[in-house]
């Protein structure tokens, strides 16, 4: 049995529906493409626009070799999958494409949707969290089962799902493919929202690697010694505000006379970034 019938058994179990012993042939119709509207539940949301204009190419030397998948809807179609084949149809000028026409639900279209993606691993990060997150919503799934019913382990599922507690522009950053994976694991080692702005922003003024974020994320998170006496608020704002400037850990320590304010570093990229800031 193939990786692509294993997974959707899976989910075909998972959303309470009955997949049959073996599939049955459907024959493909010619719509005309005005008639066809976007799928609502596409977990892709970033497109290759050089992949679509190759697939566009090939289109009009071939044709399209493989009908996109469709639901009836008011009179109209909703594509259910083949998103890229729908877009390079219409850039290549064609006015009607091969689409088999099938009855099915939303929690069917989007795993649909998710399986051809997951199979092709076309979604980036934050696609797969979104539509993890969608397919619970929509199945009343817990992670487990639908990490089950995908064939991955739970911490996957968790992982892609925790992304979406980042800020927006950290979750754009890794769907374009600026900010990898491994670093958005990083920064969610704070809630600090301030400080991962921040940590973006150095990420890509001064190359920082992975573990480089992680030290200065366990450095921001370490408490005052317990044997310290509690620093006035003030002192804890402003100790907040260095670090968040800095991008570091920063403690301020007073005397009676005086006192010290500390800024760490951890490696020779991220002290350049500290003297660039102080304009040294």
């Amino acid at each position: 049995m193939s990786n692509a019938r294993r997974l959707g058994l899976g989910l075909e179990a998972l959303l309470g529906t009955t997949a049959p012993p073996a599939p049955t042939p459907e024959s493909a119709h010619e719509l005309e493409l005005d008639r066809v509207e976007p799928n609502p539940f596409q977990p892709r949301t970033v497109f290759d626009d050089d992949e679509i204009r190759a697939l566009a190419e090939s289109i009009r030397v071939s044709g399209v070799l493989q009908p996109v998948l469709v639901r009836p809807v008011n009179g109209h179609y909703q594509l259910v999958a083949g998103e890229r084949r729908l877009r390079a149809a219409r850039l290549a000028g064609l006015e009607r494409i091969a689409a088999v026409v099938r009855e099915v639900d939303d929690r069917r279209m989007l795993e649909l949707a998710l399986v051809e993606n997951l199979q092709r691993r076309d979604l980036n990060p934050i696609e797969k969290g979104r539509a993890f997150q969608r397919l619970m919503h929509l199945s009343g799934a817990t992670q487990e089962e639908v990490a089950r019913a995908l064939g991955l382990a739970r911490p996957t599922v968790a992982n892609f799902l925790r992304l979406l507690d980042l800020p927006a522009e950290i979750q754009e950053a890794v769907s374009r493919g600026t900010l990898s994976m491994g670093h958005a694991r990083a920064l969610l080692g704070t809630g600090n929202a301030s400080l991962q702005r921040k940590l973006l922003q150095r990420i890509a003024e001064e190359d920082l690697s992975v573990r480089a974020i992680e030290r200065i994320v366990r450095g921001a998170a370490v408490p005052s010694p317990a044997s310290a006496p509690p620093k006035e608020p003030y002192w804890e704002e402003l100790e907040r505000r260095l670090t968040d400037l800095f991008g570091t850990r920063v403690l301020i320590e007073r005397r009676k006379r005086g006192g010290t304010i500390r800024v760490e570093w951890y490696d020779d990229p991220q002290f350049s970034g500290i003297l660039k800031r102080l304009g040294l």
